[in-house]
């Protein structure tokens, strides 16, 4: 007696990989190289270990910073002789003034610091979170390296011990350093805005069964537009974010809000199989005119491990509802 239901689920993969090669996917899939990162949970551990590992050099980019473990370590880092790099940004909304003394006071510490400046008006500002060492290791985030970010938002990033990601990363972050134009290499990583848009896209269109967002800015027309028709289709689409969103036309697009945290978190899974994390919002800004960072992983053990972080705070949502005089 045939399985239906095995043959189903075996259909559906064989689709979910045809349609990842069609539309050319780039993923890592080196899961032995990764960490998954995990707010709040893990706290500053993470990026403390990566800076404590540090033996010539470490370039960060902060768009917000406050946490003083994590600056110990990197003044610490400088005192045994490690390059400190520190790409600060100059117009991160509320932390303007702050950042601008963040500034001195890193340099003071005897890290070399300098803020964003563009080559061209493209991109309006840096909001990428990447953390390199040694050129061995990268990390790349979602969260910044403050005490509301590490201990009360719901944020992920990703541990990566590979040589190539972290030259790629580090060719983008030199670039940024001196001013100069930046186009993307063939990595998996997604890099605005220059292929952020195509890739996450891609990373949607291919979805067969379900699709999993967190993310408290879902507002990009083609993503929505993406969004729905996958769910048209039959696939189960469930997004936790701060937006109000007409989820009643459809049966499989649903939308709740975080009850337990700050929703901080950018994140996408595929088909239990596929994740993206990165420092990108779904709007348009994110994806076409700023400086951000992700990756598009495939994992199966670690695609489920978000999943099921996704699932309790799903449980544990709140609806959304307008406030007065506001639009949904």
């Amino acid at each position: 007696m045939c399985d239906k239901h095995g043959d189903a689920a075996a259909d559906a993969g064989r689709l979910s990989r045809f349609l990842a090669a069609y539309f050319e996917m780039e993923a890592y899939r080196n899961a032995t190289n990764l960490s998954l990162i995990i707010q709040p949970g893990d706290s500053f551990f993470p990026l403390v270990s990566a800076i404590d590992s540090a033996v010539h050099s470490m370039k960060m980019t902060i768009f917000r910073m406050d946490d003083p473990i994590v600056r110990e370590a990197m003044k610490a880092a400088v005192a045994r002789g490690v390059r400190v790099q520190a790409l600060v940004a100059r117009d991160s909304k509320g932390w303007v003034k702050r950042n601008r003394k963040l500034s001195a006071d890193l340099a003071e510490l005897g890290i070399d610091v300098r803020v964003h400046e563009s080559p061209n008006r493209k991109i309006r500002r840096y909001h990428y979170k990447i953390l390199t060492v040694d050129d061995a290791q990268s990390l790349i985030l979602t969260f910044n390296p403050t005490r509301v970010n590490l201990h009360y938002a719901r944020d992920f990033g990703v541990l990566i011990r590979d040589r190539e990601v972290t030259a790629e990363l580090n060719r983008l972050f030199d670039a940024d350093w001196n001013g100069e134009k930046f186009k993307p290499g063939g990595t998996a990583l997604v890099i605005s805005p220059d292929n952020s848009r195509r890739r996450v896209i891609e990373l949607l269109r291919s979805a067969t069964r379900s699709i999993r967002i967190m993310d408290a800015k879902v507002r990009d027309q083609e993503i929505m537009v993406t969004l729905i028709h996958k769910s048209a289709a039959g696939c189960d689409v469930k997004i936790i974010g701060r937006d109000v969103l007409d989820d009643k036309v459809l049966p499989n697009f649903h939308v709740k809000g975080l009850a337990r945290f700050k929703l901080h978190a950018k994140c996408i899974v595929v088909d239990g199989k596929w994740f993206f994390v990165g420092s990108q919002n779904l709007r348009k800004v994110s994806l076409n005119s700023r400086r951000e960072v992700g990756i598009i992983i495939e994992d199966d053990v670690m695609a489920r491990r978000i999943e099921r972080v996704f699932d309790e705070d799903w449980t544990s949502g709140a609806e959304l509802v307008s406030e007065p005089g506001r639009p949904a």
